[in-house]
């Protein structure tokens, strides 16, 4: 049934893109584009070395509207005025934000992508949401703007790629006292967030004491809901509200500039960490599955036996995907992100060395929000570029699942 689901989100999304003038690089998006001609450029992408041997880009989704508002503001997440596609859907400026990042994968890795699509040499994948998979398509519009035999339509420069469905991410296990399909993550992340609870006990005191009247926030309906967690919800909440606002450009409330973009903004951050990367045993559950795919697919690729034999996989996923990957990667790689912005992508480069024949990882991110230039993640314990067999052995604690479900519901690991 998931499946099924999955396939008719995709059908949609495919003919938002196809109908909706304003919604997909139409000849109104691109008014100086020939649709008979080809944009693809024969410049060698910067990324495009000859080393390179495979790429994985993991992206979170565009900007989206909000899927909650707090009681006072004047952007309810149902107003359709204010979010015209509905909430926690996919933005004018979100899809914007994916078809320049399709744009700008195009341009660095040029020469090693091949600029006209075949399945044999690229895959994209997203997760089960309509919002991720809205942002694959967007995505590959700009990565694969269709030229010469591709143009299908005279008036529309866009051409249908494939988006496969991917159910190995785990993020809908995050919510805080959410339907856990993994009891120890669930345990796991709720002694985490016990701790951060205590930690910034004063804090929280104050910080609600503060938003709670002006928001409109009632306190007992939260605590009902969530227990002796309720405070971190409230905070969740009010970044959900605010921060999905102040993206899209709206303008916020005066009372909100005490606290956004700081404390709030510092306070999230150190929550959402806390929420998926506590501990290892969050991390592992929560995107092991996914992880161990994309290290089989770089083994695979070192071993020669990658069939077919692609040159780049596309997952689409969430800010929860990224910050967890990331967290494998070691705290240093986590730091140097800070927050996953919508529209952000993390990128695994599977070198091979030409005189050793050696093979090396290299970790790039691309903030959504900046200038859209990659720069280099430092991966713990192994020096750039990080040789594979290394890279393995550091990040193996999460990749060594062999049934998730049994693990899932065994008690934590014992020293």
């Amino acid at each position: 049934m998931p499946r099924v689901l999955f396939l008719c989100f995709i059908v949609i999304a495919i003919l938002v893109i196809v109908q909706g003038q304003t919604y997909g690089p139409t000849r109104a998006y691109n008014d100086s584009l020939s649709l008979t001609e080809t944009n693809a450029t024969n410049t060698t992408g910067t990324r495009a070395v000859p080393t390179l041997q495979l790429v994985i880009l993991v992206a979170r989704h565009g900007s989206r509207g909000s899927v909650f508002s707090f009681p006072s503001s004047r952007y309810q997440s149902n107003d359709r005025s204010v979010w015209p596609y509905g909430f926690g859907e996919l933005t004018q400026r979100g899809r914007t934000q994916m078809y320049k990042l399709g744009e700008k994968v195009r341009s660095i890795y040029n020469g090693f992508l091949d600029s006209t699509y075949r399945s044999v040499d690229f895959k994209a994948l997203s997760s089960p949401s309509g919002r991720t998979i809205q942002s694959a398509e967007l995505f590959l519009a700009g990565l694969f703007p269709p030229h010469g035999f591709q143009v299908w339509n005279q008036d529309l420069l866009w051409q249908p790629i494939p988006v496969f469905p991917s159910f190995l991410d785990h993020y809908k296990m995050v919510f805080i006292k959410g339907n856990s399909q993994c009891p120890r993550f669930t345990e796991a992340q709720t002694n985490s967030l016990l701790e951060f609870d205590k930690l910034y006990d004063a804090f929280l005191t104050s910080f609600l004491e503060y938003v709670l009247p002006h928001s409109g926030i009632d306190e007992e309906t939260v605590q009902k809901s969530y227990d002796n967690l309720y405070r971190l919800q409230i905070v969740i909440l009010l970044w959900e509200s605010l921060n999905n606002e102040a993206e899209n450009g709206l303008p916020l409330p005066d009372w909100a500039s005490e606290i956004y973009p700081e404390p709030l903004t510092s306070l999230y951050v150190a929550l959402q960490r806390v929420i998926i990367a506590g501990s290892a045993d969050q991390i592992k559950y929560l995107q092991g599955e996914l992880f161990q795919e994309l290290v089989g697919l770089m083994q695979s690729k070192a071993n020669n036996t990658l069939s077919p034999n692609r040159r780049m996989y596309y997952y689409s996923a969430h800010d929860y995907t990224l910050l967890a990957l990331l967290a494998m990667l070691g705290q240093q790689a986590v730091d140097e992100v800070k927050y996953v912005n919508t529209g952000s992508a993390l990128i695994y480069e599977l070198h091979r060395h030409a005189s050793t024949g050696r093979f090396y990882i290299q970790v790039l991110y691309i903030d959504g929000h900046g200038d859209l230039v990659p720069i280099e993640i430092n991966i713990s314990e192994c020096e750039s570029p990080c040789d594979f067999e290394q890279f393995l052995k550091t990040t193996e604690q999460y990749s060594n699942i062999t049934n998730w479900e049994e693990e899932c519901h065994l008690g934590p690991a014992t020293a």
